[in-house]
């Protein structure tokens, strides 16, 4: 009995409806995160001597110690489309780094006395991190003691 065959038409349509999927897929934000719509959680406490970071964008990602995470966009015409930052908000003041976010590879980082922090996309390998001594505070966001380099 011969095998069923598709005809070249159909088989051309359903490649091109992968291919359109896929291609669709592959753009939009690095950080899911910044789409959604900002909360009373996402808004930082101190908001002085933020300048060049869209208030309205601000994501709280966790907390731990007394320390808030946030990710941010920079205002517009103050960094390129793929400039996400990541605020550290403790006690009276906020730390800040902003940096090129791409697919895959860890962005801004930020380090102080006590940890390394880095801000992280939404498809990257999360194993790799905690193989170098990384904990995962949030899909966004990568902690580490600061001993541990």
């Amino acid at each position: 009995m011969p095998r069923p065959t598709i005809p070249s038409r159909l088989l051309a349509v359903g490649v091109c409806s992968v291919v359109l999927g896929v291609a669709g897929c592959a753009g939009g934000s690095v950080i899911g995160l910044l789409e959604e719509e900002q909360m009373d959680e996402d808004i930082l406490t101190i908001q002085t001597d933020l300048d060049g970071i869209d208030l309205a964008s601000t994501r709280f990602l966790a907390g731990r110690d007394g320390v808030e995470y946030f990710a941010a966009r920079p205002v517009g015409g103050s960094g390129t489309d793929d400039t996400v930052c990541l605020l550290v908000e403790e006690g009276i003041g906020v730390g800040l780094e902003c940096a090129p976010l791409e697919r895959g590879t860890a962005g801004a980082t930020i380090r102080d006395s006590r940890v390394t922090a880095v801000l992280l996309p939404d498809d990257i390998d999360r194993n790799d991190l905690v193989d170098e001594g990384f904990e995962l505070l949030h899909p966004n966001l990568a902690v580490r003691p600061a001993a541990a380099g």
